[in-house]
């Protein structure tokens, strides 16, 4: 506890994060923060990993109070489901936070429950105050059901706003959000870019070392 302390301290310096406010100017065209548009259904991505591309599908459970739940399921060429994962969330008119993961075992058919991750306090993904210089934090324990206690810290920064082009079009006035994240005993670090467009949500990732790892190649919206 004295250490996440320290943690949270740290990270939300002033020398780290800018409030709201201090001169921003909100960009009103479109709440960026609620990415999850309560339209869409589902959203199918390309998803790249060791130099293979996998088809990725989020689905989106709306249907508790107070809860979006995202499930994300990968197949590969053959239609084999090699990947799949649940991810809790609290939306708030403040912030998009991210409580728990849930995550499968899909060497066997259906896929089977191993891991159940209780994140406290929640990841702070998006922020009210998305505008180019925003900058917040997040850190705290993670509880899982398979490895006990760890740690976490999450870091993210609005860089910039620009105009992308993946497999499902041309998106304009998208927010580049620079992601860093350290996780677990040895607090392993990991670094994305992340594009969160109007309406839509995230439509492209790019790890650390410049290499694509989801480009959105379609959009299903609830009738």
């Amino acid at each position: 506890k004295f250490l996440i302390a320290i943690l949270l301290a740290l990270l939300c310096s002033p020398s780290l994060i800018a409030a709201p406010g201090g001169g921003h100017h909100k960009i009103t065209a479109y709440d960026y923060h609620d990415y999850m548009n309560e339209t869409i259904q589902s959203k199918t991505f390309i998803r790249y990993k060791d130099g293979i591309a996998y088809n990725l599908v989020w689905s989106f459970d709306r249907s508790m109070p107070g809860e979006v739940l995202r499930t994300e399921v990968a197949t590969d060429a053959d239609g084999i489901v090699v990947r799949k994962l649940t991810s809790k969330f609290t939306p708030t008119t403040e912030s998009y936070g991210l409580v728990q993961n849930e995550r499968f075992n899909t060497d066997i058919e259906p896929p089977a429950l191993v891991d159940t991750i209780h994140i406290s306090p929640p990841v702070v993904i998006l922020t009210d105050s998305m505008v180019p210089g925003i900058a917040w934090a997040s850190a705290g324990e993670m509880y899982s059901t398979f490895s006990g206690v760890s740690y976490f810290i999450d870091k993210r920064e609005v860089v910039g706003v620009e105009n992308v082009t993946v497999t499902a079009g041309s998106f304009d006035n998208c927010l580049k959000v620079h992601v860093l994240t350290r996780i677990g005993h040895n607090y392993q670090t990991d670094i994305e870019m992340n594009w969160i467009c109007p309406d839509i949500g995230i439509v492209k990732r790019v790890g650390g070392r410049g290499t694509l790892l989801l480009d959105l190649a379609s959009v299903v919206y609830n009738e």
